[in-house]
Order: structure tokens, then C-alpha cells, then sequence
């Protein structure tokens, strides 16, 4: 196996129709990133990890399902341990808001692949992998214990720095109860006690549960309409009203990529009936599959 070095070529198309073929791809792709001894054993056991290297683990997911989660969480799960490698995740698919922000918090790089076997980087972990090996050296194909970088590439947050959230919303939900019978708060007359306390529950819930509610990737949007003031305008002539103008028919979200993959696996030799099989196996519909396999045929006769 050659050795990689910076600037090296990428790995060239490679058809991806089965998850064989997707952890042979992940591998070989490992191995460009400079884990050159990035090694896939497809139909063995591999307890949650398809790929492996001394410095770096790898998981692919062949599904047309969007990743969540809970699948990050049992790779996480499955590296051994006390071990520092790097956590790299593959799918064909997408990541689902809560496993980008788990990703994020558990240093994972995310990739996205093609059925063509080209790799996108999905975060920023993704992202540093890739400057990390255009900056690096040659490495020999199977480096020695000793060669290996003794300080880890991204060490796992710590207890407090994962459930700080947690810690401080409870302690809010609790402190309005830990309030009553507080002569200096509640001076009285009742009804005033009374609304005392419901402001202070409301505020420190609403603050409390936001924190235990972004700890769990639960994504909180706060939204404002500006205020809008009606100044002294001068009255719009009255007019007929405008005619409606056509929408433009949207196009299938199939009509992009997947037309242009597809065109590339037929000039490539692959059978019509074998496309339409892996655009199924993608979640394709049957429909959708005529007009992606159409549009390819035409997008290959263009000069």
C-alpha cells in the first residue's frame, strides 16, 4: 500500500451499492486522511465499529434514514475502554439536528458519501480531520507504539462540563419551593405573597427547563416580530389588483444529485436495472426513480 502524504490525490469514484462496499470506501478514505492502517472487515463482528486504526475508529450506516442520536451514542458506547481515537462517522444519508449537536459535544467528525463513493465533510470535527491531514507528514503504513502521538486528538468533555446544564436547571426548579416562608421576600398581604411566588416560579422555570432542554440537543428557537408603526403615509391610489404571477413548477429534490449520480453510474457501465436498484435501496420512490434514471439519460446524450 503506498504511503500517504499531503497533497496526495483522493481516492478515485468507487460504486457504492451495498454496505460492503461503503465500509471498503470509508476505509480507503481513512487511510487518504493519513490512518494508514485504516483496516474495514465486512460480515465480521466488529461490536459497533466497522473501521479500524491505531489512531482513529470509523462507523458507516448504508441507509436512506437520516442518522440520530442514538446511533452516535452507541458507537460512543462501543470504543474501548480509556481509549483517545479520533470517533469518525459515515452515512449516505444526512444527521438529524440532535446528532449534530452530540457530535459536537463528543468531538465525532461527520462525513456524508455519495454512491459514488466521494466524502463531504458534515461539522467541524469533519473538518479539522481534513486540515489536520493536509498539515501532517508522510506516515509510514503501519506505524510503530512508539511513533504514536502520546496526547489524544480531542479528549472527552468533562463530567461537569457535560451536565452543567442539568446541575443548574434543577437547582432553579427547586429554589422557588426553598423560597416560601421567607419573611424578607413575603411581607404579606397574602395576595401579594401569592404573586411573589408565581413570578418567581415562572421566571426560574422558564430558565431551568431551557438549560435541561439544550443539554438534551432540543432546539429552542426565540423568536421576535419587530414592531411595526403606522407613520403619516399618503393613502395608495386605488388600483386593480395584480395579476397573479405563475409559481415556477418545483422540481424534485431528486432532480439534482441524484441525476447527476446516476448519469455518472450509467457512463460508467452499470445496467439501467441496476441504478434503479440502489435508488431504491436509497428510499427512492418508484415514480421518482423513473424521472431521476429519464433525466440521466438525457444529461449523458448532451455533447
Amino acid at each position: 500500500m503506498a504511503e500517504w502524504s499531503p497533497g496526495a490525490v483522493p481516492p478515485g469514484p468507487m460504486q457504492i451499492s451495498s454496505w460492503q462496499q461503503a465500509e471498503l470506501n470509508a476505509a480507503r478514505w481513512m487511510r487518504h486522511w493519513g490512518y494508514a492502517d485504516a483496516t474495514a472487515s465486512p460480515g465480521g463482528p466488529d461490536a459497533g465499529i466497522d473501521v479500524r486504526s491505531a489512531r482513529a475508529l470509523g462507523q458507516v450506516k448504508y441507509q436512506a434514514a437520516q442518522v440520530g442520536r442514538p446511533e452516535l451514542q452507541r458507537f460512543v458506547g462501543a470504543r474501548p475502554y480509556g481509549s483517545t481515537a479520533q470517533l469518525i462517522f459515515f452515512t449516505g444519508s444526512d444527521y438529524a439536528p440532535t446528532a449534530m449537536a452530540y457530535a459536537k459535544e463528543w468531538n465525532i467528525a461527520l462525513f456524508r458519501y455519495r454512491l459514488d463513493g466521494a466524502m463531504t465533510p458534515a461539522n467541524e470535527p469533519a473538518r479539522r480531520v481534513l486540515r489536520s491531514a493536509r498539515s501532517s507528514g508522510p506516515s509510514p503504513a503501519a506505524p510503530s507504539p512508539a511513533a504514536r502521538p502520546a496526547a489524544p486528538q480531542g479528549a472527552a468533555p468533562t463530567f461537569w462540563g457535560r451536565n452543567w446544564r442539568v446541575i443548574v436547571g434543577v437547582s432553579l426548579l427547586l429554589a422557588p419551593i426553598g423560597s416560601i416562608g421567607d419573611e424578607k421576600t413575603y411581607t404579606g398581604p397574602l395576595i401579594v405573597d401569592v404573586l411573589k411566588f408565581l413570578g418567581i416560579l415562572v421566571a426560574l422555570w422558564a430558565i431551568g427547563g431551557y438549560l435541561i432542554a439544550t443539554r438534551f440537543g432540543v432546539r429552542v428557537a426565540l423568536r421576535t416580530r419587530p414592531l411595526r408603526v403606522a407613520l403619516d403615509r399618503p393613502a395608495a391610489p386605488a388600483t386593480a389588483p395584480p395579476a397573479p404571477v405563475p409559481r415556477p413548477r418545483r422540481e424534485s429534490a431528486a432532480s439534482g444529485a441524484l441525476v447527476a449520480e446516476a448519469a455518472a453510474l450509467l457512463r460508467g457501465g452499470s445496467k439501467q436495472h441496476h441504478v434503479d436498484r440502489i435508488l431504491k435501496e436509497r428510499g427512492v420512490g418508484f415514480m421518482e426513480r423513473g424521472h431521476v434514471l429519464t433525466e440521466a439519460r438525457k444529461l449523458n446524450k448532451r455533447p
